[in-house]
């Protein structure tokens, strides 16, 4: 192929190329070529490196080219448009206190010096620790593991634990496989390039990867585009008719959200009853012990004497039984076929048994680490050994103070809120551990007494936004933070979450206003390394997250170099950064060297030279490597796949602060009370779902997938993805719209008992009876009632204290009507 690869030239000062660095399942990959003048960018421009004026990519590319990823980095709407946001005049460009005698959240600030911001920072945060006790500091939603790396050389502080994404597969991968939570990179045959080579066919669970990127923006969905092209049919499973099912599938069955398990075990029936099935895989690579009790349980010979039949999975699901035999007699006649069951399938109770049943399905066909088979838990993907990190934060070990995990983070407002019911003798201290997640010893609940909250998701310059990302309502959030003394935050947008803090520190754009290398995120399905080397000088005094910490560090008596290894103090902290920046690159290069490969100079990489991972890999990555290709047993009691967990049927255990594996890992997503989690794969009816008994008073299961015109909530604001570019619209089935006289563009109430939102209908066929649609991110505007106008579908979540914390659960239940003023 005639490649003709575009690099940057900066003798003009007009042109840059940097990576784009959302927070989309594709992270890092996407390139933005930015056009600049006198100091602004005016406009962006697509990646423009490989294929340089094709007028179609693939009508020039020879299959190496496809498979080694030779594609241009193009970003998706958001990347396009992310220049408008860092320049929106809700930019927050000083320190900022809260007026005094003004209250939480009515958003009136003045401007203050950095000096005065960090100096107060650290004075409440000594004062709290002084007055109240090491366990007064906390962070919401997310966790934050920069100030959790402070905290442990300053010997206080208490943190959540769990993210939004994967909790459940990081979970259950553990517990199948050994390997640590965040092992995602060993986890999956993951790769778009070996779905492309290697795969018969295609089947996605819950996934529309025109949205979720996973790859550079639609890079993902092209590469399935190509594999239809050549023949190989495409089948979604997915409540709605998606724009991949528009655009992508072959065939759409749709299902009732949090029923996977039931369809996957009719399937896993159809295999062991036809007798077809990978039995050498299952013998060579599977805990027997475990395998047969799932076996059992599937075809009625476990405790419920119940065949798990297409017809039984039918009654559960609501699809067909003669789609799901279909639907398994197809995988099978179609091996290898690339199967992936999505995060979405997951984020609602009883998430785990989504994880444990589609591994064992995956074992059953043989796909675990087999070239075109698909994820064996989760999409990964990435060169297993790179040196590369957040190399401000993972160059040592932390410092002696181990800070405790006190609750689940999504439910932070619980742990505070639900804290005076103990303290006044309502529920049992056992009680109060259950219903936040507890992950930590007893005997800190009588320590535990949260004053200052500090922000949460530290390693990333836009914080969280958790009155509208956290999977609980904003209404028990605020309630909670009125509780605080003080509060601080770092961010670049003025959030209705920033609204509530007492002080602002305004930090700097990671895509356009400060030099950094990033690797692709772990979850993403191609692999890079890219560079940004600062398009634009950052605008009033906002600054580099690092510098904050490393200025919160000296202010609390903490040797900077603790937290940021490469800080001197002697020269600028520019240079400081810089070679830090130099020195993680260089391993880098150390790296492809010992392997005979050359990579970019930094110099040449930070001026718009291409470190495409996937190039300088002979074959597309797929997962488990070591015990797949090198016969080296998994990190397990048996060495081997396991789906029986004795852990969850020793009471023994259950309340202990920490779990360990066999071999002294840590279990990093299991609660001190996991509550009904069984002890292998099992169908259990989950809370809040379409066969909760609350569906009675509450007969909508609500869905919050993300939108393709966000990431999370960043971006609602920016104009240029708003008007009659993106409307913010619950999807509502037109029969359920018939039933309540409700017509599109209604204006129509959602509520439950944990909020409520007004908001126009989107009466559609494109989603199944019984269920709406909010997409995740709306602002949270609280009107004079309470009632958020914005509308976000978080004002609606949370509320499950009866099942296992692993998942996020950004699901729930609610009713509809349509609006009129009399009945609010």
């Amino acid at each position: 192929m005639d490649m003709k690869c575009k690099t940057q030239h900066k003798d003009d000062g007009s042109t840059f190329y940097t990576a784009c660095r959302c927070n989309c399942g594709g992270s890092y990959q996407c390139i933005i070529k930015a056009n600049v003048k006198d100091g602004k960018v005016i406009s962006v421009e697509p990646d423009d490196r490989y294929n340089y004026n094709c007028g179609r990519e693939d009508a020039y590319m020879e299959e190496e080219d496809l498979q080694k990823v030779r594609i241009q980095r193009r970003p998706c709407v958001v990347g396009l448009t992310w220049h408008k946001y860092a320049q929106l005049p809700e930019r927050i460009l000083y320190p900022l206190k809260r007026k005094e005698g003004t209250e939480r959240g009515a958003g009136e600030y003045e401007r203050i010096t950095w000096d005065e911001a960090l100096d107060t920072i650290a004075s409440k945060m000594i004062e709290s620790r002084e007055k109240y006790g090491p366990l007064s500091i906390i962070s919401p939603y997310m966790p934050n593991e920069t100030y959790e790396r402070i905290m442990s050389y300053w010997g206080a502080g208490a943190e959540g634990w769990g993210w939004c994404s994967y909790d459940a597969a990081r979970l259950m991968a553990q517990m199948i496989t050994g390997g640590e939570g965040w092992e995602v990179q060993n986890w999956s045959s993951s790769s778009g390039a070996d779905m492309l080579t290697h795969s018969k066919a295609i089947v996605l669970w819950g996934c529309d990867p025109t949205v979720g990127h996973q790859g550079p923006a639609h890079a993902f969905a092209w590469y399935i585009k190509l594999a239809r092209e050549r023949g190989k049919p495409v089948i979604i499973i997915d409540p709605r008719y998606s724009m991949a099912v528009r655009t992508l599938a072959d065939q759409w069955i749709p299902i009732k959200p949090g029923t996977d398990v039931a369809i996957m075990m009719g399937m896993a029936y159809t295999l062991f009853e036809a007798d077809t099935y990978d039995k050498k895989f299952i013998e060579k690579y599977v805990e027997p012990v475990g395998f047969q009790k799932f076996k059992d349980y599937i075809m009625g010979n476990g405790d419920d004497k119940t065949p798990k039949t297409p017809e039984w999975a039918a009654e559960k699901c609501g699809v067909p039984a003669e789609t799901i035999r279909a639907l398994a007699h197809f995988v099978w006649d179609n091996e290898p076929c690339w199967t992936y069951a999505h995060w979405s399938l997951s984020r609602k109770s009883q998430g785990e048994q989504v994880i444990s049943t589609f591994a064992a399905l995956q074992a059953m066909l043989g796909n675990w680490g087999k070239p075109g088979g698909g994820p064996a838990i989760h999409p990964g993907g990435q060169v297993q050994d790179l040196p590369m990190g957040y190399f401000s934060t993972t160059y040592s070990e932390p410092g002696p103070y181990k800070v405790p995990k006190l609750f689940r983070s999504h439910y932070w407002a619980q742990a505070v809120l639900l804290l005076d019911d103990y303290k006044s003798g309502k529920i049992s201290a056992e009680e109060y551990m259950s219903s936040v997640g507890w992950r930590a010893d007893k005997s800190l609940v009588d320590q535990f007494n949260p004053r200052f909250l500090f922000w949460g998701g530290g390693s990333k310059p836009h914080a969280s936004n958790h009155l509208v990302t956290a999977c609980d309502t904003a209404s028990d959030q605020i309630k909670a933070i009125n509780k605080m003394d003080f509060i601080i935050t770092a961010h670049s947008i003025m959030t209705p979450t920033v609204r509530y803090a007492d002080i602002i520190l305004p930090v700097q754009d990671w895509i356009w206003e400060g030099s950094d290398v990033s690797r692709t995120a772990p979850y993403g399905v191609f692999e890079a390394v890219q560079g940004n080397p600062g398009v634009v000088e950052p605008p009033g005094e906002t600054k580099q997250w690092v510098w904050i910490y490393v200025e919160i560090c000296k202010r609390l008596g903490v040797d900077p170099k603790n937290f940021f290894r490469y800080y001197t103090g002697k020269r600028s902290w520019e240079e400081d950064w810089e070679n830090g920046l130099r020195e993680m690159y260089h391993d880098v290069e150390e790296y492809y060297k010992g392997r005979g490969k050359t990579i970019p100079t930094y110099d040449n990489f930070q001026n718009g030279e291409f470190l495409n991972c996937d190039e300088l890999e002979d074959q597309p990555l797929t997962g488990f490597v070591p015990q797949m290709k090198e016969n080296k047993p998994f990190k397990t009691p048996s060495g081997k796949i396991e789906f029986y967990y004795p852990l969850f049927e020793d009471e023994s255990q259950r309340g202990k602060s920490e779990h360990y594996t066999f071999d002294g890992k840590l279990i990093d997503n299991l609660p001190a009370d996991w509550k009904d989690m069984p002890s292998s794969p099992e169908y259990k009816v989950g809370r809040h779902g379409m066969d909760d008994p609350k569906s009675k008073e509450y007969p909508i299961m609500l869905l919050t997938s993300h939108s393709r015109y966000r990431v999370h909530y960043v971006h609602w604001i920016n104009p240029w993805l708003r008007g009659h570019v993106y409307r913010h619209r619950v999807w509502i089935n037109a029969v359920d719209a018939a039933k309540r006289g409700i017509k599109d563009n209604d204006k129509i109430l959602v509520y439950n008992d944990r909020g409520k939102i007004i908001m126009p209908a989107y009466v559609t066929s494109r989603i199944m009876p019984g269920t709406a649609l909010i997409h995740q991110g709306g602002n949270y505007e609280p009107d004079e009632n309470g009632i958020d106008r914005g509308a976000s579908p978080n004002t609606l979540l949370g509320g499950d204290k009866a099942s296992n914390f692993t998942p996020a659960r950004a699901t729930n239940l609610v009713q509809i009507e349509k609006y009129e003023e009399a009945n609010v």
